[in-house]
């Protein structure tokens, strides 16, 4: 199956116009350490119970998110052709070092006191 891919730029852009909803799928140790603001938590290791417990809004594009890509690509494939009913998804070319490497914001955990 081909997954579509969407790069931090075009994700930002998107979130920011409130287009879409990111879906972060590393671990929450992960995500604790560094994440990007809006990022909803349906970590990997928990699927599919995790995307199933999730509330995705029908009028929004869905950006599947980890470290690096790969990660994210697999929940695509998985989850794609029956979890999305006809939503467009994305996955976010290279992960949060993707993000953090175009200059976008990170919420790092000793900014948060975590």
């Amino acid at each position: 199956m081909t997954v579509a891919t969407v790069t931090a730029e075009e994700a930002a852009a998107w979130l920011q116009s409130n287009q879409a909803v990111l879906i972060d799928v590393r671990e929450p140790d992960e995500y604790v350490a560094a994440h990007i603001d809006g990022a909803v938590l349906a970590p990997l290791s928990q699927m599919p119970a995790a995307w199933e417990a999730l509330d995705l809004p029908a009028d929004k594009k869905i950006i599947v998110m980890c470290l690096k890509g790969g990660r994210s690509h697999q929940v695509c494939a998985f989850v794609g052709p029956t979890a999305t009913a006809g939503q467009p998804l994305f996955n976010l070319t290279g992960g949060i070092q993707a993000w953090h490497a175009a200059g976008l914001p990170i919420i790092f955990a000793e900014e948060t006191g975590a």
